[in-house]
């Protein structure tokens, strides 16, 4: 006899906790997707605007950078006056204290011209009161030892000055056959003057330019061109000033010139 079937089908045993984890994730899977577009859409969001800065910044690139260059020759600019204003700022001046005390002078372009009441071709008058005293005419007030002790400040102007002066009276003396009115070391006091004013010249490093011309002057020496040229000096008139306040305050001792 034939079984009877039941009209029921069999359907398998689930286990219950299966079954809820796994409706449990899909519902975690369906809320993490609704969460993902909003994040989506921020995120897209910033990405227009970042691209909208960067093509407004490529756009204007010229105009930054033109102003930028603006900025930095304006700063520029100004702090090379200040550099000028302030003379502890101010690169050392040829001719000035290598510690950069004292003010920068101005300048003056000067011609040479010849000067013989300096240079009396007469050579006894070299020691004369006449020729010291337009000698000392270039020369700050108030030069001698004073009071000085110990350890003192000259200057090198007045110190190539006094040998200029010094070896002119030397020469005119052995000249004129009056070595008796030179000093004992006059030999090697016209030595070491030659030698100082070297490396004061060398120093200086004037390099104006003087033009040879054939027509020159027979008193001055034939294409000698000494007097034709210009130079660019220092406002001698600043310089004294300054040596004179100097010697007051008692900061410099400037010898005579004859010393």
């Amino acid at each position: 006899m034939d079984q009877k079937h039941s009209p029921y089908e069999t359907v398998p045993i689930t286990d219950d906790r299966d079954h809820e984890e796994s409706l449990s994730m899909t519902e975690v899977d369906e809320s993490l997707m609704g969460d993902e577009k909003p994040w989506a859409q921020q995120g897209g969001r910033r990405s227009r605007e970042t691209k909208s800065w960067l093509a407004a910044f490529r756009s204007h690139r010229w105009l930054i950078d033109t102003s930028l260059l603006v900025v930095i020759l304006v700063l520029v600019l100004l702090l090379h006056r200040e550099r000028r204003k302030d003379p502890s700022t101010t690169p050392q001046q040829v001719g000035g204290d290598f510690g950069g005390n004292g003010p920068q002078f101005a300048t003056q372009v000067v011609k040479f011209e010849s000067d013989m009441s300096f240079t009396p071709m007469n050579t006894t008058e070299w020691f004369s009161n006449d020729t010291l005293a337009r000698w000392n005419t270039i020369m700050p007030a108030g030069t001698g030892w004073g009071s000085s002790e110990g350890t003192f400040f000259t200057t090198s102007m007045t110190h190539q000055l006094h040998c200029v002066f010094m070896m002119g009276r030397i020469y005119s003396g052995v000249k004129a056959g009056m070595a008796d009115n030179l000093p004992d070391d006059y030999h090697f006091h016209f030595m070491h003057c030659i030698d100082y004013l070297r490396q004061g010249i060398m120093c200086t490093g004037d390099l104006a330019l003087e033009p040879h011309e054939p027509n020159e002057s027979e008193q001055s020496g034939g294409l000698d061109g000494g007097w034709n040229g210009h130079h660019v000096c220092k406002d001698y008139s600043q310089v004294i000033k300054y040596l004179e306040k100097e010697i007051t305050s008692g900061v410099r001792v400037v010898l005579d010139i004859d010393d």
